[in-house]
């Protein structure tokens, strides 16, 4: 078993929780140390506990007691540690049991392995922070709620329950009416393109100004709009936009950032038309480009040369010249140099 990092200890409430208290249970099949999010499956429980027991049943079925488990009291040995805090606690499945063993605090949650009667095992976080918090699904969520908020950083979790974790966002409050989630980012130092969207880190950066390279992987269902921002520097973006889309077009330019999933998904699914202009008065361009063939390895991105005057004007190279650096420049046959940053914005 790999050893996992241990938190600190935190004293316990010998109180009863109130029986409406909500845990999250994440486990995957991968008995590696680390949980991994987009393979995690996720149970929410109700908690009652009495000193250092507790039990929980499955919020979705109630009826039945799911789990029976015990929590290392404080400056006792009970479960062989006296140093950081433990728990074990074991689930009642077809006829058997699944055991667990971890360690952590109730503020911070629990984390540890399970195994199984079948020699499978895996790893698990236990969420202990109230359901009854609740994240905001995107950073249009958030102006609606609040039209005073300011731009900046905010944490968000656009798919919910799902396997992407809520993670920390830009959003931009102002421009185009305010609302837009920074759900990718290409820096200007990163070489060619990308191949499939699951290369880049699975969050953003949290700057639309010289980010590093990331992409936010998860459920694209809680946005409607897209913007694509290239050729960025600190003075201005080339933008391509789209509104009311469905979310198999949201993914669609997702897609778009790997060269080669882009050839894929496009056999089922045609590629959105985009604005060069927020306006929806604006001139559409059919799939985003202007004459070119994009079932290619050159290019990487949604939009092609759809602004007047400029040329080679699109996210970042793929396989085609793949030491060029960051975003294209917008201007012919001027190579992407590292001055140049890309962003992709969801609303």
């Amino acid at each position: 078993m790999t050893q996992l990092t241990a938190l600190i200890l935190a004293t316990l409430s010998t109180s009863t929780l109130a029986s409406n208290t909500q845990w999250e249970l994440h486990t995957d099949t991968q008995l590696n140390g680390v949980l991994e999010p987009s393979a995690a499956q996720v149970q929410k429980l109700t908690i009652t506990r009495h000193a250092n027991q507790f039990n929980a049943v499955d919020s979705a079925s109630p009826d039945t007691a799911v789990i029976q488990g015990e929590l290392e009291h404080p400056n006792t040995f009970e479960l062989g540690s006296g140093v950081v805090q433990r728990i074990q606690f074991s689930i009642a499945k077809a006829g058997s049991r699944i055991y667990f063993l971890g360690h952590g605090s109730e503020q911070q949650g629990y984390q540890g392995t399970w195994y199984g009667p079948n020699n499978d095992a895996g790893d698990f976080r236990l969420d202990t922070k109230s359901a009854d918090v609740s994240v905001p699904i995107n950073c249009a969520q958030i102006l609606s709620e609040n039209p005073e908020a300011l731009s900046g950083i905010y944490t968000i979790d656009p798919d919910g329950a799902g396997a992407h974790e809520q993670f920390e966002a830009y959003c931009d409050m102002e421009t185009d009416e305010g609302g837009w989630t920074l759900i990718g980012t290409y820096s200007k130092s990163e070489p060619g393109g990308k191949q499939y969207i699951s290369e880049y880190a699975p969050q953003p950066d949290t700057t639309p100004t010289n980010p590093a390279t990331g992409l936010y992987q998860g459920s694209m269902g809680s946005f409607r709009d897209i913007k694509e921002q290239v050729a960025c520097d600190f003075a201005s973006c080339r933008n391509a936009y789209q509104t009311a889309m469905s979310e198999a077009e949201l993914e669609m330019v997702r897609y778009t950032w790997g060269y080669l999933d882009q050839q894929e998904k496009q056999k089922n699914t045609p590629l959105p038309d985009c604005r060069a202009t927020y306006q929806a008065t604006g001139t559409t361009f059919t799939h985003c480009l202007i004459n070119i063939d994009r079932n290619n390895t050159n290019v990487v991105g949604w939009q092609r040369d759809i602004h007047a005057g400029n040329h080679s004007c699109w996210l970042a190279h793929g396989v085609y010249r793949p030491t060029s650096l960051g975003s294209s420049r917008c201007s012919y046959l001027a190579q992407a140099n590292g001055t140049r940053w890309g962003l992709l914005w969801a609303r």
